[in-house]
């Protein structure tokens, strides 16, 4: 039914639109689980499907195959009238008793080209050459089976001297000028055609463009076995990076790579990150978390949700971050639907938070977020086996985990960065914790620990600090940045294909 279903909303929705939106219309087809739409059980996909022909009213009625042959008929070959044809044949003829016997003349060995330009004569290509400013003197040179001097190799021009360096495989054949190319793989060797520069391209055309696309040692293997001139390599290579439908079909990678930059805080609450994360569906339902975490210390909040609405984002920011810890300076999230909404930027505005995003489809912008989820997720996945449906009642156990053990970007546990103080943990009762050291004074206690606290978040700066400095300069070995003009055309990476996309462009 898929395959019928996914037509009848291809005519309806794409072919037939502007006749059918506002007009009453009825489906006939012979696919009988198709009639029965509005009760079948879809999956996903083919709910989408429904929900794009709501705006359609329509019905859809079965008749049998036999009966729809005006809808058949169009998916069927012509029937053509065959005919026979007869090829005489000839009685067979005996040689004459001189030509009984074959005598096996001795061939080369070496293999000539195959042909590459159909289009040229002989008498064409040795024009060609002849004209050709880097061909013809070397042509001529070797036709005299004479050596250029010192003086007279000087005067060449540069692609011809290239050319003289392979003056032991260069030999003429049908008035042509070949080289002798032996294989790699030691195989026997191969009569090159020395091209001329007015066809290099055209032969590039047929042996790349009209011979699938294929890469660029497959391209140069291909060349190789029929023609040579000097730095083809690298002549053939640049042309299959030029090429447009390689670079729209193929290129998985971007090229380019910037340096890398870092989202750095310098006090706690400065900059908040925000994002969502997807989990198993627990047995109430929820299958959705908002991560919150403070850039600077790293202490992290999540709330399991319903949903991904920004009305419920909103709330849960307010409820269990501005109301518990304060407004933050920043608001960071992704470009997702729920993060960039109206609703949150009036929260934004009433509370005098700043906000920013990152760039489409590039979730390293929000690195803190998308590093913590995979934090998560190995805590989580920690639960024993009969207890996961239930873990929304254990994220304040992990969370409380994670935020009193040391961060490795920080040297402190981000409750310590958070509140200024190292929380108590259960095992501390059975150690014996030990008391902080409290003067005679409350401003003494203060002034002591508002000491150490600055000593902690000095320290942690300065840590953050090396630790992307570590980061950028491991990232930016591979960097090829390149400076790009005002007005210069570039490729954009197409995000829009939904469902199988495995042969469309990138």
């Amino acid at each position: 039914m898929k395959l019928e279903f996914l037509a009848m909303k291809w005519a309806m929705t794409q072919k037939f639109r502007d006749y059918l939106v506002g007009h009453k219309c009825v489906v006939w087809t012979d696919n009988n689980p198709l009639s029965h739409l509005q009760t079948a059980k879809l999956g996903a996909t083919e709910q989408r499907w429904v929900a794009e022909l709501a705006v359609f009213d329509y019905s859809v009625r079965y008749r049998s195959g036999r009966t729809n042959q005006n809808a058949d008929a169009l998916s069927r070959q012509p029937q053509t009238k065959a005919c026979t044809i007869m090829t005489p044949v000839c009685p067979g003829s005996v040689l004459p008793e001189g030509l009984q016997e074959v005598e096996c003349a001795p061939i080369s060995a070496t293999q000539s080209s195959v042909s590459t330009v159909p289009q040229r004569t002989t008498d064409d290509l040795v024009v060609l050459q002849q004209a050709d400013a880097t061909i013809a003197p070397i042509m001529h040179l070797v036709g005299q089976q004479r050596m250029p001097g010192r003086l007279e190799k000087q005067a060449l021009e540069v692609g011809a001297q290239r050319l003289l360096r392979q003056w032991g495989r260069l030999s003429i054949k049908d008035g042509l000028l070949h080289r002798t190319y032996q294989r790699p793989d030691g195989g026997e060797p191969v009569l090159q055609l020395v091209l001329p520069e007015s066809l290099q391209e055209e032969v590039f055309q047929q042996l790349h463009t009209h011979h699938g696309h294929q890469g660029i040692e497959r391209t140069l293997e291909l060349i190789q076995q029929r023609c040579y001139w000097p730095r083809m390599g690298a002549i053939i290579r640049d042309w299959c990076l030029k090429c447009e439908r390689c670079c729209l079909a193929k290129i998985t990678r971007p090229q380019v790579r910037a340096p890398l930059g870092h989202l750095l805080a310098s006090r706690p609450n400065e900059i908040l990150a925000i994002d969502f994360s997807m989990l198993e569906p627990a047995r109430d339902g929820r299958e959705q978390v908002l991560v919150m975490t403070d850039v600077f210390s790293k202490f992290t909040q999540v709330v399991p949700t319903r949903d991904q609405r920004a009305s419920t984002v909103a709330d849960i920011l307010i409820k269990e971050w501005f109301y518990k810890f304060g407004v933050p300076t920043r608001l960071h999230s992704d470009q997702g639907r729920c993060f960039e909404n109206n609703i949150i930027y009036q929260l934004c505005e009433l509370y005098g938070v700043e906000k920013s995003r990152t760039t489409p489809y590039h979730p390293q912008g929000n690195g803190q977020c998308e590093r913590f989820n995979r934090t998560l997720h190995d805590l989580l996945r920690t639960i024993p086996v009969d207890q996961k449906h239930r873990w929304p009642e254990y994220l304040p156990q992990v969370l409380f985990s994670y935020n009193t053990t040391p961060h490795q970007s920080t040297g402190h546990s981000p409750f310590l960065l958070m509140f200024g103080r190292e929380p108590q943990l259960p095992v501390d009762f059975l150690l014996g914790r030990i008391e902080e050291p409290v003067a005679g004074e409350a401003r003494h206690w203060v002034s002591e620990h508002k000491r150490r606290l600055q000593v902690a978040i000095v320290g942690a700066r300065e840590r953050m600090r090396l630790a992307a400095a570590g980061r950028k300069e491991r990232a930016d070995k591979h960097v090829t940045e390149e400076v790009l003009p005002a007005g210069q055309r570039v490729y954009l990476r197409d995000f829009s294909h939904r469902g199988r996309n495995k042969i469309q462009d990138k």
